[in-house]
């Protein structure tokens, strides 16, 4: 009982850091819409930066977390810390190997691309900017193999602060740094990209004081025979192809949303095998995409992604003990606790979806019509918020485990999905159907996900999530009916930041009133677990 007390400790200093960094980054999206609102810069810029957050997933935060920390727990439980010391050594350096020849490589094709491809100005705009952009992947790798190794040893401050490092060099850049490079938008947006790359380098200076207080000074270590780290290999190999599908998706609802949008010069049509088609997006796609998932991220970022971080290690250990009693109960008690706060976030955004762009976004060069296309996307993204949240800590569940091919499995086959839906939405809902196609793939996969684990570890407690659930679902019932009331009173916008503000923080706080209210007439444990964890932080 006292580690399941601790892991929801440890997931309430990960949210607390995690809201920091999601408010600031709200700061920094608000300040970037007025700048460049939904442009063809912001555009390239978004698909610039996915790229080599694409390679974060690869070889950062996603693959090498899910297959380090286990087996870095396992070494910690039954072999000291001597050798598990050495396993982040060899690991480090091969990690570093790779990253940096991946940077030379990817360094001298953005440079080649242009002189043998003709290319229209708009992808142009994309290679020039990943030439400063890429090296970042350098950067946030390396961060977050040390965040991998600090929460391995249940330290999860630092690490959930070095996004907040970043936010505040981007809002600083933005501010004092882009007016240096030009007076458009397409020369202004690269001191955008040079901030992005030091803020990968403050990210990475701030974890190394508190590696080497825990007793990690990194030297290189060539043993790349290490079973430990053969082990880490085998199980990663997996999860990078199935995260290589799933990022590359995930970057292809981007370029979908660039090359199916109309071209800056305003031809109405493409050609496809003779076939004269028009186009069904307009420019900006991409960037309304880019808006709209900020504001999903910030409940899934505070609470679904905070949930998993935390958690991991915990599942991690009990099944290096075989300890299965544990893992399930932890394992139900996440779930329960994504559930009560995910599924009101999901109405609670799609019900407030146009007041929180109209106060955070609308403004400057972003127009009414940019305000109306994102609050579209985050209609259809905010349908499956409860399901971004638990997948994250269903995957988990998975890689603690060693299990790292049957997410890969599940994940491969709602790629080919999503990307059906994609192409065949965009004619009907525009961008907001590669929003839409988004979260319904996360909704069958975490179906999927679920059963499964379930036949693998015959986890119980399936009731105790059910009758949990039907109380989430009926307080936030009662908290959609008092929200929609609160709306329909509330003053029509009229451009001013009272009103705008007005407009969205009364209803909001009655939602909240009213759904935490009527959880806690309902005896809803999950309320109890989150008062408790809060009380004790106070004291």
């Amino acid at each position: 009982m006292q580690e399941k007390k601790s892991f929801l400790k440890s997931a309430k200093t990960v949210s607390l850091c995690t809201l920091l960094s999601r408010i600031l980054g709200l700061v920094r999206d608000i300040i970037c819409a007025s700048f460049f609102g939904t442009s063809l810069a912001w555009d390239a810029f978004v698909v610039a930066f996915k790229i080599p957050n694409l390679f974060r997933r690869l070889f950062g935060e996603g693959a090498l977390s899910a297959a380090f920390i286990p087996v870095f727990t396992e070494y910690l439980e039954t072999r000291g810390k001597k050798e598990a010391w050495e396993l982040v050594n060899v690991t480090g350096t091969l990690l570093f190997i790779i990253l940096g020849s991946l940077v030379v490589l990817a360094e001298i094709s953005f440079s080649i691309i242009p002189t043998v491809f003709s290319l229209n100005s708009k992808w142009e705009l994309v290679l020039s900017l990943l030439l400063i952009t890429f090296p970042y992947v350098m950067f946030i790798c390396m961060v977050a193999f040390a965040m991998a190794v600090l929460n391995s040893l249940k330290h999860f401050l630092m690490p959930a602060l070095a996004p907040v490092a970043l936010n505040i060099c981007w809002i600083l850049g933005v501010l004092f740094l882009t007016p240096s490079f030009g007076d458009t938008l397409d020369t202004k947006i690269f001191g955008v990209a040079a901030v992005i790359l030091i803020g990968g380098m403050i990210q990475l200076a701030i974890q190394v004081p508190v590696l080497r207080k825990e007793g990690i000074t990194f030297w290189p270590s060539f043993n790349f025979s290490h079973p430990g780290l053969k082990r880490i290999i085998s199980l990663m190999l997996p999860i990078i192809f199935g995260l290589a599908v799933v990022q590359i998706n995930v970057l292809m609802d981007s370029f979908i949303a660039i090359a199916f949008a109309k071209p800056p010069d305003g031809a109405e049509h493409f050609t496809l095998a003779g076939i004269t088609i028009p186009y069904p997006l307009e420019t900006g796609a991409a960037s309304v995409l880019y808006y709209g998932d900020r504001l999903i991220q910030f409940p899934l970022g505070v609470f679904g992604i905070a949930m998993a971080t935390a958690v991991f290690p915990y599942f991690s250990t009990y099944a290096a003990r075989k300890d299965w009693a544990n893992f399930t109960d932890t394992f139900n008690l996440a779930i329960r606790v994504i559930l009560f706060i995910g599924i009101p976030a999901s109405v609670g955004l799609i019900l407030l979806r146009r007041p929180l762009v109209e106060l955070f976004y609308e403004r400057n060069a972003f127009t009414t019509e940019s305000t109306y296309r994102t609050s579209t996307v985050i209609l259809f993204y905010s349908i499956g918020v409860w399901a971004y949240s638990a997948s994250h800590v269903i995957i988990r569940a998975f890689y603690s485990v060693q299990d790292t091919k049957t997410p890969v499995k599940v994940g491969v086959g709602m790629v080919g999905l999503n990307l059906v839906l994609n192409l065949t939405l965009i004619w009907f809902l525009r961008e907001g159907g590669l929003a839409l196609a988004t979260a319904i793939s996360a909704t069958i996969q975490i179906i999927i996900l679920f059963t499964l684990l379930h036949r693998k570890l015959n986890i119980t407690g399936h009731k105790h999530i059910f009758t949990s659930t039907i109380k989430t679902l009926i307080a936030t019932f009662f908290m959609y009916i008092t929200c929609w009331i609160m709306l329909k009173i509330m003053p029509a916008s009229d451009g001013k930041l009272v009103i705008k503000s007005i407009r969205l923080l009364i209803p909001l706080t009655t939602a909240i009133l009213a759904f935490f209210t009527i959880s806690f007439l309902l005896k809803s444990e999950e309320l109890k677990y989150l008062y408790a964890s809060l009380r004790k932080k106070r004291k």
